[in-house]
């Protein structure tokens, strides 16, 4: 079933929301091949694809994986959708990741020689599909502050949601052999409109990504999204050097600036996220990864490097 590679991927997984975007991007400015055609937060327009039919395909989405899980209890079904995986990966089609002239010269993503991987918080409920192919990849899992990441996500669907309701009379009045629901109506994740539908989302994400990352034999760079905006310095080469990238002092240098870090703990400074950490902040999630109170928490990545 595995597909025998010159190089591993390095595989970039995390809640959406929780700086995968941003490790990323900085990977790739050090070397780190993620796809000759990414998408604005930086998803490889192929994996994503992939990734979204193997959720649609049993009715699930990246806002309610929970049906996804419910096939990976079913042996049959899952060897058969890996081993149309396996084909569609070594078809023509990687082409689409890998850019033609690239593979045209290799061929395949089995002869390819740069380190290379992809990001899409998707495969944290896809990632035992994968390592059924890519065995030895390499994973980074970057983790957040749900209550952060709740908020992100609701910032992001109420401004689709303003957009579609400023666009709403002009789309209503057009003719179109669409339906006015097509046309029109709202579309988004209705769940993540509201601070507690994305912090469950996200407990259904790191429940998810511990319970995959749990027992594999497969190194493991586990990296808090706040302890990487406090020192980026000490944690970047770090994670370069983890997905066997080479980048001089001067890469490092050049790429630390992009890091933002007054991004971190954003809910400390609105009232309304106070105040819902209050009531989330003894959730066991919370308190694994030390998002509680003061001292609380006994968080300890996996084989982390940091």
């Amino acid at each position: 079933m595995q597909i025998e590679t010159v190089r591993q991927p390095i595989i970039i997984l995390g809640m959406h929301r929780s700086g995968t975007t941003m490790v990323a991007e900085l990977l790739d400015e050090l070397g780190l091949f993620v796809g000759t055609t990414v998408q604005g937060d930086h998803e490889a327009t192929y994996f994503l694809a992939l990734n979204d039919k193997l959720l649609h395909r049993v009715n699930g989405a990246w806002d309610h994986p929970s049906p996804f899980l419910a096939f990976m209890r079913n042996a049959e079904a899952v060897e058969m959708t890996a081993k149309c995986l396996r084909a569609e990966i070594l078809s023509s089609h990687i082409r689409h990741f890998m850019g033609l002239g690239t593979y045209l010269h290799f061929r395949s993503i089995e002869k390819f020689d740069r380190p290379w991987g992809w990001k899409d918080p998707r495969t944290v409920f896809t990632l035992p599909l994968w390592l059924k192919l890519f065995p030895q990849a390499k994973i980074v899992n970057i983790l957040r502050n749900g209550v952060d990441v709740a908020s992100s996500l609701q910032v992001r669907e109420k401004k689709m949601l303003a957009t579609r309701v400023a666009q709403f009379d002009r789309r209503f009045g057009r003719h179109s052999g669409k339906s006015k629901i097509d046309l029109a109506g709202y579309r988004g994740s209705a769940r993540c409109l509201e601070l507690a539908g994305g912090f469950s989302l996200w407990e259904e994400y790191v429940a998810d990504a511990e319970k995959n990352l749990a027992g594999i034999p497969n190194p493991i760079f586990t990296l808090r999204y706040e302890d990487f905006l406090a020192d980026p310095t000490k944690h970047l080469p770090t994670l370069a050097q983890f997905c066997n990238l080479q980048p001089t002092d001067a890469q490092i240098a050049k790429a630390i600036p992009a890091v933002d870090a007054s991004r971190s703990n954003a809910w400390q400074k609105d009232e309304v996220l106070r105040d819902f950490w209050r009531g989330v902040q003894d959730n066991p999630w919370m308190i694994r990864y030390e998002y509680a109170g003061e001292g609380s928490g006994n968080f300890a990545p996996q084989r982390a490097l940091v």
